[in-house]
């Protein structure tokens, strides 16, 4: 009743767990990911600690398969059970039970593994795996694509309720300190996949430091523009310095991620606060 991928992408050192199912809060259970090891999806009968003995086992130096095998070795509910792993390098491996339900399948690949079962025809594994290769740009955003795809192949069966886009990076989480690079998850929804996007590109917007050659320097004009923004928001005190209104006005927006310093702004920005203010398309 679940698709999968697992991905990697050694360079940016991000590796993460995409998944979509007709059942409550599926990333609680399917989704596990460390920075530095893999990725791990545990589905169909899950046994849900194979996420963590996954990950365990590949930062012992097991590869996937190795790591794998011992998840299955002894497992007497091992048919019921589909398992997609991938290491930090890339490489991957994937189990589907003969007694999961059809149409149940796994495709691996350099930097990936997919997995479903109860899906609507024999397309929608395949179809993830085409669509993961054949996508650019960041790993996130490849796998929304292969989640896309396998939806677009008629994805679970008995329809949709849940998603959740799970990347670990070192260092990736917020403030740095953690590896929760994204955690993003819709447990009851009516089209999860297309939500999940959404809530992907306003992670961007609000946990992304904008690009150095993106900004724009402030002249004289756009100060002014700016100090207006802010009066008509009532987010500049009486003799607050511009640079100063502004920065606190991004903290109370949680943007603060977006602040560049004095004498600068990143478009993003600039055009949040043209929204925002009265009269400008905002209240």
């Amino acid at each position: 009743m679940t698709f999968s991928i697992v991905a990697a992408e050694p360079e940016t050192e991000e590796v993460g767990v995409g998944v979509q199912s007709k059942f409550l809060a599926v990333g609680a259970l399917v989704s596990w990911a460390r920075a530095g090891v893999g990725a791990v999806a545990t589905q169909a009968l899950a046994d849900v600690s194979f996420g963590p003995l996954g990950l365990d086992a590949m930062a012992e130096g097991l590869t996937p398969q190795e790591a794998l095998d011992r998840l299955m070795a002894g497992d007497e509910g091992r048919e019921s059970r589909q398992v997609g792993l991938v290491d930090a390098t890339g490489r991957s491996a994937s189990f589907t039970g003969s007694e999961c339900f059809e149409h149940a399948s796994s495709v691996t690949g350099e930097g990936f593994a997919c997995q479903g079962n109860i899906m609507a025809t024999d397309r929608v594994v395949p179809a993830m795996a085409e669509a993961f290769r054949g996508a650019t740009g960041p790993l996130p955003e490849r796998m929304m694509e292969a989640l896309r795809a396998a939806q677009r192949e008629g994805g679970d069966r008995r329809g949709q309720e849940s998603a959740a886009l799970l990347v670990a990076k070192p260092g990736g989480g917020y403030g740095g300190t953690h590896d929760r690079y994204i955690d993003l998850r819709i447990d009851n929804h009516d089209a999860p996949i297309e939500e999940l996007a959404r809530l992907l590109k306003l992670h961007r917007f609000y946990f992304q430091r904008p690009a150095e050659a993106d900004l724009l320097a402030a002249d004289p004009a756009l100060e002014g523009e700016i100090g207006a923004l802010l009066d008509a928001l009532g987010k500049r005190s009486p003799d607050q310095d511009l640079w100063d209104a502004l920065f606190d006005y991004m903290g109370w927006e949680n943007l603060e991620e977006r602040w560049v310093g004095p004498g600068r702004i990143d478009p993003q920005v600039l055009e949040y606060l043209r929204r925002d203010a009265p009269g400008e398309g905002g209240s």
